[in-house]
């Protein structure tokens, strides 16, 4: 990894960090929530009988059995199919973390769901949302892996977008179901982002190291 291209990860990792923190604190004191009804009230007043099962079928691939599912079916193909054992152990790491760090941060700050009908079934800890981080971790992870083998600019792009759109899909489902605020979404794809980068430094390091010893 150039070390133009680690610098800059160092400091956009340390800003998506501090953005976090941020965001927690402020959450803590309650600076979002006349931003966070709002937003929430502007997203509700789209409900429809024909949204209403798309942001339901959002939900059920954002949850965790389905996310195991999908990661069990990853991990198969990158392990058996492409034969590339790091490629496995980073995305098991990167997926664990995750979980890890959204088990332990939804403890941390113990936010209430908000007020008002939930469309479908939760527990009761609300910031950061897990459904938001699992997709942006999976999808991340996934993109991440894909360009350093897809030689393709067109069908990298292709993929950059729809990873996109899955992932700002997901954080809407949230919002227009009322299982989460706008500022749990936030929260979700600050920490996961930072986490990526995480694995992208860590994916460098490893691969120079490997260079070196050869």
């Amino acid at each position: 990894m150039k070390m133009l291209v680690k610098l800059k990860l160092y400091v956009l990792g340390l800003l998506l960090l501090i953005s976090f923190v941020c965001t927690g604190i402020l959450v803590e004191m309650g600076k979002f929530s006349e931003f966070d009804k709002w937003l929430s009230s502007l997203i509700h007043h789209k409900r429809s009988s024909y949204l209403t099962p798309i942001m339901k079928f959002f939900d059920f691939i954002g949850s965790t059995y389905f996310v195991i599912g999908i990661c069990l079916a990853i991990l198969f193909y990158l392990y058996f199919v492409t034969k590339s054992r790091f490629a496995s152990v980073l995305f098991i790491v990167a997926m664990i973390g995750e979980r890890l760090l959204s088990e332990g941060l939804k403890y941390l700050f113990s936010r209430s769901r908000p007020d008002g009908s939930h469309l479908v079934e939760v527990d009761k800890h609300s910031f950061p949302s897990q459904h938001a981080m699992n997709s942006f971790v999976l999808y991340g992870i996934l993109l991440f892996l894909l360009w350093t083998h897809l030689k393709s600019n067109k069908i990298k792009v292709l993929f950059s977008l729809l990873a996109i759109i899955l992932i700002l899909a997901m954080g809407f489902s949230r919002i227009y179901l009322g299982v989460h605020h706008p500022s749990d979404i936030l929260g979700g794809y600050l920490i996961s982002a930072f986490w990526l980068i995480v694995i992208m430094l860590y994916t460098g390091h490893y691969k120079e190291e490997n260079k070196l010893s050869n």
